[in-house]
């Protein structure tokens, strides 16, 4: 894999706080365009990665940089998705 530039860096992830920017501020037509551009350019898969950076740094800032306590809150969001979700008769999760 080729080395990237920090400027470089810096510039993928631009459509990645477009698009949590976009969430937050429930812009549905926004997030729509950026997630159909970055399809139409093969890039789909460096957004999503550039998404989970960006989101995993902004959860850290507003927790103080605090990891043991994003990863509890993490794991509590992740405990009650799996637990909400409804399994088919004789399936389990």
């Amino acid at each position: 894999m080729a080395e990237v530039s920090e400027a470089d860096a810096r510039a993928r992830r631009i459509p990645a706080y477009a698009l949590l920017r976009a969430a937050v501020a429930r812009d549905a037509d926004a997030a729509v365009l950026l997630v159909d551009q970055a399809r139409k350019a093969g890039t789909l898969d460096l957004l999503v990665f550039n998404v989970a950076h960006v989101a995993a740094r902004a959860m850290l800032g507003a927790e103080g940089y605090d990891v043991a306590k994003v990863l509890r809150v993490l794991d509590s969001w992740m405990d009650e998705a799996v637990h909400g979700v409804q399994c088919p008769p004789g399936r389990t999760a």
